[in-house]
């Protein structure tokens, strides 16, 4: 027997391995689907198709046939609004995030731009969200903000009234990647752009006292020294201090 006949009897063989662990694969699957309907049936009721995640889609991924499926599905317990056909959802962008083995419905392709209403003095700016900006967890449309821009120089304070036209979807306890939509006043929006577009930018939301407290002896500093500027002045201004009275 020779060399290359063995190669030949080798890889034909490693074929018809992959081959019938293909079938295998296909039969298990298709066994375990007829056994899935057959216990809807049991359970009673008239079945109808939905379109089922394979697997985790985040706010803003598109759906494909990679990541959803049609299964036969209980009428009775089908999610309102649910989506019935692929074809309708194919490449849409999901909104809100679908957990694997979930029915899509409409409400995963929510959209709130068309909702948004901007004050009459205001102006409206969607900032990327990422994760320096800062956004609180659980941060909602009406919430008041204040807006930072930390740098080299210093944190200093460029609107302490930057409200919430449409907070990033929530996804794992936390925020998605997207972006924020926001009603500043005319005369921010520069510096706003500005510092977001430099990275710079921090967004805090506080409290009611602090807010009311705006424009009191007590209210905090709009601007903060660099560290080492401050400790270069704490030490001259004490000895100033120090030889005034002496």
């Amino acid at each position: 027997m020779t060399r290359r006949f063995r190669l030949v009897v080798s890889g034909s063989c490693a074929v018809l391995s992959v081959a019938l662990c293909l079938m295998y694969g296909g039969h298990v699957r298709a066994e375990a689907e007829r056994e899935r309907v057959e216990a809807l049936e049991r359970y009673g009721g008239e079945l109808t198709t939905l379109v089922v995640a394979t697997e985790r889609i985040e706010a803003g991924e598109s759906v494909s046939r990679v990541n959803v499926t049609e299964r036969e599905w209980l009428v009775e317990m089908a999610p309102e609004e649910a989506v019935t056909r692929m074809d309708e959802v194919l490449g849409s962008e999901v909104s809100v995030p679908v957990a694997a083995g979930a029915p899509l419905t409409e409400l995963n392709f929510r959209s709130e731009v068309g909702a948004i209403e901007v004050p009459e003095d205001r102006v409206a700016l969607s900032v990327p969200v990422d994760d320096d900006l800062g956004v609180p967890p659980g941060t909602r449309a009406g919430e008041s903000l204040a807006a930072y821009e930390a740098g080299v120089d210093g944190v200093q304070l460029l609107s302490d009234d930057v409200r919430v036209l449409v907070a990033p979807q929530s996804a794992a306890g936390g925020l998605s990647a997207g972006s924020i939509t926001v009603a500043v006043a005319p005369e921010d929006v520069a510096r706003l752009l500005a510092a977001s577009d430099e990275g710079s930018l921090r967004l805090a939301l506080p409290g009611e006292d602090a807010l009311a407290s705006s424009g009191s002896a007590q209210e905090a500093p709009t601007s903060v020294p660099p560290e080492g500027e401050a400790t270069e002045e704490g030490p001259a201004a004490g000895s100033g201090e120090g030889g005034e009275a002496s």
